[in-house]
């Protein structure tokens, strides 16, 4: 009997361990949830930094946005889609064709049904879940690269039990059907209130039989009117032990300001991810909310700035997921002057500075400044702007000057930041560039105590003691590590 027992407990032992292998090497194939943290297929921690992109009502203009988006250093795009109830419907070839898409840019791609917008019936929300289950073919084995959010700002009105009421008998479905993506649900009261989360998500989550569900508040007005809402919202899904996205947000709505500086430096401190709304198409009344004045991105509004070249916008906090490779997210870039000088100034200069095409060390543009040498003259490049560099352990830039002009034995340049209240100085060391080819200067960040608090980022070109005349200087990809 004790061998008899003593082999049935070995049986046990190894097929419990072949159930906890196969329970791991699932999880890992997709995103997946494990308390307040979203992990991608990489097993590392990925934080949304991305957009929204109105795809049903501009289906037309996707194949320009989307790249567009990338560019800006987003992570992830929101992409609207219909399940033909309010809206055209998406089939399943434009699905296909905007995941390949998404892909192809490095992009996670986050999926939304609009067309249950702010409504309370079961019944609306029921169709976006058959839609879902109608694409999956599109959708299966995508789990690495796609989210799945059930349907945009389901149920109007502030109502917690009912919302999670509808949830919990929607998600079962879903799983059923085999599609075990990461599930996003935005809260009750058109996605402002987080209530719904705070007393009810854990009740949503549970219904979740692969526990693999995350919330979003959309911040506006209600949701998003100042720093003490915003942080409240926040910790209160955090607290719960909840995942949480902010799934949209503007810097004003109708009916009040939005706190988006809070917004963007608060989740940066939480590790909460977020998605601008949105990129362009929004009407009259709210063309305020365009990120971009065209689809291809080449001029950005005031918001889109805050967005993409703010202190915690896309260039200074995004990295890409692993899951498009080793590489992915090791360079996120601040400044490459696509879209202009990125308020970027000069100091001891003749001209500019001004977006330029002569030369580029990456896209189609740099920043090119005319200036006066002399003697040991000294010239900058510079933007004064607050970053966060937490977490990099590198900033680098990619300079050069123009072959015309009496450079002498040469000009040098040194890549500085000034950091703290005392605006302290800190450079990568002078070194000698060129007008044949590019010269990449590097700041080691480790040794910076102060990195939250860069105040400055510049470029101080020097000339040589027999310099003399005009020339050009060049700056372009400035990016962390």
């Amino acid at each position: 009997m004790k061998k008899i027992s003593g082999f049935i407990l070995i049986l046990l032992l190894v097929t419990s361990a072949i159930f906890i292998t196969d329970s791991k090497a699932s999880a890992a194939s997709g995103f997946s949830v494990s308390g307040t943290t979203l992990y991608d297929a990489t097993g590392k921690p990925f934080i949304m930094r991305g957009v929204n992109h109105a795809h049903s009502w501009f289906k037309e203009d996707s194949a320009v946005a989307i790249p567009a988006i990338a560019a800006t250093g987003a992570n992830t795009v929101r992409i609207v889609l219909s399940d033909g109830g309010q809206y055209t419907k998406d089939d399943i070839n434009t699905v296909k064709n905007l995941l390949s898409l998404a892909e192809k840019n490095k992009l996670i791609a986050i999926l939304e049904v609009h067309d249950a917008t702010g409504k309370d019936d079961v019944e609306s929300l029921n169709r976006a879940v058959d839609y879902w289950i109608s694409l999956k073919d599109a959708l299966i084995g995508k789990e690495d690269k796609v989210m799945i959010n059930i349907a945009n700002e389901w149920y109007g009105t502030w109502d917690g039990a009912a919302w999670a009421a509808g949830y919990k008998q929607a998600i079962p479905k879903l799983r059923d059907a085999g599609l075990n993506h990461t599930l996003i649900i935005d809260s009750a009261g058109w996605g402002q209130y987080p209530a719904s989360i705070h007393n009810y998500g854990k009740e949503v989550f549970n219904a979740d039989p692969l526990k693999n569900t995350m919330f979003s508040i959309h911040m506006y007005e209600y949701a998003g009117g100042d720093a003490a809402t915003v942080k409240s919202n926040i910790d209160g899904v955090l607290n719960q032990g909840l995942a949480l996205i902010i799934g949209e947000f503007g810097q004003k709505h109708t009916n009040g300001d939005v706190d988006e500086a809070t917004i963007m430096n608060y989740s940066q401190q939480k590790n909460v991810g977020w998605l601008a709304w949105s990129w362009k198409g929004n009407s009259t009344d709210w063309s305020y909310l365009d990120l971009s004045n065209d689809w291809s991105g080449n001029s950005l509004t005031d918001w889109g700035n805050t967005v993409v070249n703010g202190a915690n916008g896309l260039k200074a906090t995004s990295k890409l997921s692993g899951v498009f490779g080793s590489s992915a997210g090791t360079n996120n870039i601040l400044y490459d002057f696509e879209s202009g000088n990125q308020n970027w100034i000069g100091s001891n200069i003749s001209g500019g500075p001004w977006p330029t095409t002569e030369w580029a060390a990456g896209g189609k543009q740099s920043l090119k400044a005319d200036v006066q040498l002399s003697s040991n003259s000294i010239h900058y490049l510079s933007l004064s702007q607050s970053l966060n560099f937490s977490g990099k352990s590198k900033l680098k830039a990619t300079v050069k000057h123009a072959n015309w002009g009496n450079v002498g034995n040469g000009i040098s340049a040194k890549l500085y930041v000034k950091t703290g209240g005392d605006w302290k100085w800190f450079d990568s060391g002078l070194t000698k560039i060129s007008s044949s080819s590019d010269t990449t200067l590097t700041i080691d960040l480790t040794n910076i105590s102060s990195v939250s608090e860069i105040k400055e980022v510049g470029i101080q070109f020097t000339s040589s003691s027999n310099s003399s005349g005009q020339t050009s200087l060049y700056l372009d990809n400035v990016t962390t590590q």
